[in-house]
């Protein structure tokens, strides 16, 4: 059971891209599944404090590796569904050997608002499962294979840039001033996504040309820069897309991979939420808000674990602890990006936390920073800015 529950996000997205064949209202079923049972799932299941021991990690790789074709395949589905034609072959693959009518599923998606559901599901995917493993994979540097799969992973959320400035920047920089994707107390999530989007782009980019030039190299140079072999491998999809759909293809691709960069920027959002670092000190499990909801954890592969993950950021998924005495987060992880999209549920939410935060985990320093933050945040509740 403990290798079985790996395979819980590639059933997910094989069976989501089921769903996407029907076309129809089954296009919303991705995002609204996901909604009904996470939420509801995560708050009645008991935590998941379990930490066992895995001798065939190799069960585990492949759990991550599945993720690829299945990304391929779940977009391609989509894709296919809004163009004309058969391309590839897909529609008349599928019908023979699965018995699935996807003309049919076509045909009965006539209206706009279903098309929104299978952006929805799909970009949703993207995300949990594309730049999830994207992201556990690209942290393993000592392994060139699993980074150069993880990379294309990011590709369908259009931020490979991610795999240089999360590693190298955000893992450095965490809850200091200087990381563009540590939210501060007062922070709405909308200006925060747009702040953090643009920040770590920019900060890859510093890293990128910092790294290059001391080999006398340009960040330009394709052949010598990751930032710019991240860039042309982002359009790789789009050139998928027009060939299978033309330009409505494109556009359609352009909205799922923006949703899916959104709930990247959203989760960056509430993992470290208002929570602050003396720079001279090294990240600790205190700097992350973490989370041991069953459901996030057995679907997200431990990403829930945030603590660990940042406390030991080269630790494969299965290695990462609970760590129940660490900063939690109230809810799961669907619950929490739900709740922030509504920025006075999410600080109403979050304020206690905060001032839990500020008694229980900051150092005299960090409470120092604290205060500053809370007075300039403007929240109701903390005590650090009543103290002032």
């Amino acid at each position: 059971m403990k290798y079985v529950r790996s395979l819980t996000m590639p059933a997910m997205m094989a069976w989501i891209t089921y769903t996407l064949m029907l076309g129809g209202w089954w296009m919303w079923f991705g995002i609204l599944a996901v909604i009904i049972g996470f939420v509801v799932l995560d708050a009645v299941l008991p935590e998941d404090l379990s930490e066992p021991d895995f001798g065939a990690t190799w069960l585990l790789n492949l759990a991550l590796f599945m993720v690829l074709p299945l990304l391929v395949v779940m977009d391609g589905t989509f894709l296919w569904m809004i163009g004309s034609g058969d391309p590839m072959g897909l529609g008349a693959w599928v019908q023979q050997h699965l018995g699935i009518d996807m003309f049919a599923g076509r045909a009965a998606t006539t209206h706009w608002s279903m098309w929104v559901g299978g952006i929805l599901s799909v970009g949703l995917f993207n995300a949990v499962g594309g730049t999830n493993v994207g992201h556990e994979l690209t942290h393993r540097t000592a392994k060139p294979v699993d980074m150069f799969l993880g990379r294309w992973m990011l590709v369908f959320s259009s931020d490979v840039s991610f795999a240089i400035e999360h590693v190298y920047g955000h893992h450095v920089n965490v809850g200091t001033a200087i990381d563009p994707a540590s939210a501060r107390r007062g922070e709405s999530l909308y200006p925060f996504i747009l702040r953090s989007t643009i920040g770590s782009y920019a900060h890859a980019w510093k890293i990128e040309k910092q790294r290059l030039a001391k080999t006398g190299k340009s960040v330009w140079n394709p052949l010598q820069s990751r930032l710019m072999r991240g860039n042309l491998m982002c359009l790789v999809p789009f050139v998928g897309a027009y060939y299978i759909a033309g330009w409505a293809g494109v556009g359609l691709f352009a909205a799922v991979s923006a949703w899916a960069k959104a709930i990247l920027e959203i989760a960056n959002y509430f993992e470290h939420y208002g929570l602050v670092r003396d720079p001279s000190t090294p990240v600790q499990p205190r700097h992350s808000w973490n989370s041991n909801k069953m459901l996030s954890s057995m679907t997200l592969f431990s990403l829930t674990r945030h603590s660990h993950h940042h406390a030991e950021a080269e630790a494969e998924f299965w290695k990462l602890r609970a760590m129940p005495d660490a900063p939690m987060l109230p809810y799961g992880y669907l619950t929490m990006i739900l709740v922030a999209l509504v920025p006075p549920l999410f600080k109403r939410a979050m304020v206690p936390l905060l001032n839990d935060w500020d008694a229980r985990y900051a150092t005299a320093k960090e409470r120092a920073l604290a205060r500053e933050q809370s007075i300039r945040s403007g929240m109701r509740g903390l005590k650090l800015a009543a103290e002032h």
